[in-house]
């Protein structure tokens, strides 16, 4: 009796972080979908044609939302010891980097609000924190989740979890570069690579679905 009530607890905790995964990669991929697609030869007209979209708050806020259901559900994985001992070690890297790709989302949806100021080159405070704080949040989210999933997919070792792997090392290692690469170049044709985090949509979801089917 005792051990069948364990089993049953240890499978409710491992499907409730399977949802928040799933979630969590639904409101990512669905956030990355909604984003403004900028335009412009300078990083400053990029900028003001996706300020002016009326899907920028919308965009910014199913992020959010994304950001903060990931971090969760890295958290509830650590706790449940959902993927085992090898990987129990990164979980807390992963969830605090994705709680700072989290607050980050607070800066970047009010960096709109800066809009007149950056088209007349005045102060843009709010904006210059967004891009401060990227240059960090960005790297740490991406890498830490290509890690997480190389690591995930070791302790697996089944097809699934390495093409989900593939999925997450793309679009980590490609959204970790976009920011780093803008800001230090001015050239928008590297914001191509932001999109790629939706990579690592892919691969929350994939591994809710994964653990849920456990």
């Amino acid at each position: 009796m005792g051990l069948t009530t364990g089993r049953n607890d240890r499978r409710v905790t491992h499907r409730a972080t399977a949802a928040l995964f799933v979630l969590g990669g639904l409101l990512m991929a669905a956030g990355g979908q909604l984003h403004p697609r900028g335009s412009g030869e300078t990083v400053d007209e990029y900028l003001l044609t996706m300020f002016s979209s009326p899907g920028w708050l919308s965009s910014h806020l199913v992020l959010l939302a994304g950001s903060v259901t990931g971090c969760l559900a890295f958290v509830a994985a650590w706790h449940s010891e959902a993927f085992g001992g090898r990987v129990q070690r990164w979980l807390p890297l992963v969830a605090v980097a994705w709680a700072l790709g989290a607050a980050e989302m607070l800066p970047h949806l009010l960096a709109a609000n800066d809009a007149l100021a950056l088209e007349h080159h005045e102060a843009t405070p709010v904006l210059d924190l967004h891009v401060l704080v990227q240059l960090v949040a960005s790297p740490a989210v991406g890498l830490t989740s290509a890690i997480i999933a190389v690591a995930v997919a070791a302790a697996a070792k089944t097809r699934p979890a390495r093409v989900l792997a593939g999925f997450a090392v793309l679009g980590g290692l490609g959204s970790a570069a976009a920011s780093p690469l803008v800001t230090a170049t001015g050239d928008t044709r590297w914001a191509l690579l932001f999109p790629l985090q939706t990579g690592l949509a892919v691969w929350l979801m994939g591994t809710g679905v994964r653990l849920w089917r456990r």
